[in-house]
């Protein structure tokens, strides 16, 4: 393991993005998620995809110069076409619509059609809840999970967030998707030549495994959280973002390691502006009351601490702030070469 800097590692990514043939703008925006997702420990979601993005704006898999649309916009929606654009730059673009028609209206839906993977969900519904509002965010994914009962790959490991403001502290936010893990945790543990926990991914037979291979290039497929909650969650999510939105869904989702083609991912939120229902110093003590009741509740036998939904990320990000980011020297060698390609100097980025 080496670290890099947060500050480093976000240049790093504005910088090879922009050399793949991003407009800077688009880029520093793109980076500015990416590197949230690596501060708040989420590492599946940051630099790690920095080396497929890249690829996927060569190959043609990410239109480097989108058609943005608005389409069907009222008071409280609107659908926003990606062109098959950058997603990390287009759900931005949509949580500030989202938040500026929530601002009027005290509720909005926003969809995306024909975007991409935008990485970290949580980065988007903080957006909201920064602005004293709550966030929600939803998006489809290429099929990774099957259906309950069944063995064949048919839905995304659909991530979803909320994200809800507090008064000093930082806002409570969850961030998860519908599978016990992201399929990045099977790359990752491959990339480090580790095991999986059973529990985790099933071979292409249904039988449980602990060879991430089996799930990456074998056919295999993701374990739902909870078996049939999880699967009825992803179903519910793909509907939310790729039915609604006009985009792609189900098995028809491209995935991001086919440099080539577009993805076709939908995504969805809302915002609701607490003002416009109570007084916000109301929401304020009413929702420090009930985490206080959360976090003093009794705690189990070994348990040091019971968190709230982001407080660990929040403590993640406090730590590597002065620590830096960890890379795995695999993916720091495959960074490396990334530069390389670039026309960059890894050394000015402490890679």
């Amino acid at each position: 393991m080496r670290s890099i800097q947060l500050d480093q590692l976000r240049r790093f990514i504005a910088d090879s993005l922009t050399r793949s043939g991003l407009e800077e703008p688009v880029a520093a925006i793109t980076a500015r998620h990416m590197a949230y997702a690596d501060a708040k420990g989420a590492d599946t979601h940051g630099i790690m995809q920095l080396p497929v993005y890249a690829g996927r704006l060569r190959d043609g898999g990410i239109n480097k110069r989108p058609n943005l649309a608005w389409e069907r916009e009222t008071g409280n929606t609107a659908v926003l076409n990606a062109d098959n654009g950058m997603g990390h730059y287009v759900a931005h673009l949509a949580m500030e619509r989202a938040i500026e028609l929530a601002e009027r209206g005290g509720v909005s839906f926003v969809a995306i059609k024909n975007g991409n993977h935008f990485g970290a969900a949580a980065s988007y519904t903080r957006m909201a809840a920064d602005a004293k509002m709550i966030g929600f965010i939803t998006s489809n994914a290429a099929p990774l999970l099957a259906a309950a009962g069944g063995t064949e790959r048919v839905l995304g490991n659909n991530p979803f967030s909320f994200a809800v403001p507090r008064r000093e502290e930082a806002p409570v936010i969850l961030d998860i998707a519908c599978g016990n893990v992201a399929m990045g945790k099977l790359t990752l543990a491959h990339t480090k030549g580790e095991s999986i926990p059973l529990g985790w991914a099933l071979d292409k037979d249904g039988a449980p495994t602990t060879d991430p291979l089996d799930c990456l290039e074998r056919g295999g497929s993701l374990v739902p959280m909870g078996g049939h909650k999880g699967y009825g969650l992803a179903l519910m999510m793909d509907i939310l973002s790729g039915v609604i939105s006009g985009s792609k869904y189900g098995k028809e989702v491209g995935r991001i390691g086919d440099t080539r083609k577009p993805t076709g991912v939908g995504c969805s939120m809302f915002v609701l502006n607490v003002a416009k229902l109570m007084p916000l110093d109301e929401f304020e003590d009413r929702l420090e009351d009930l985490v206080s009741m959360v976090a003093s509740s009794r705690r189990a036998p070994g348990a040091e601490n019971i968190y709230l939904p982001g407080q660990k990320g929040s403590e993640t990000a406090a730590v590597r702030a002065e620590t830096g980011v960890p890379l795995p020297d695999k993916l720091a060698d495959r960074l490396r070469e990334l530069a390389g390609e670039l026309g960059l100097e890894a050394g000015e980025y402490g890679l």
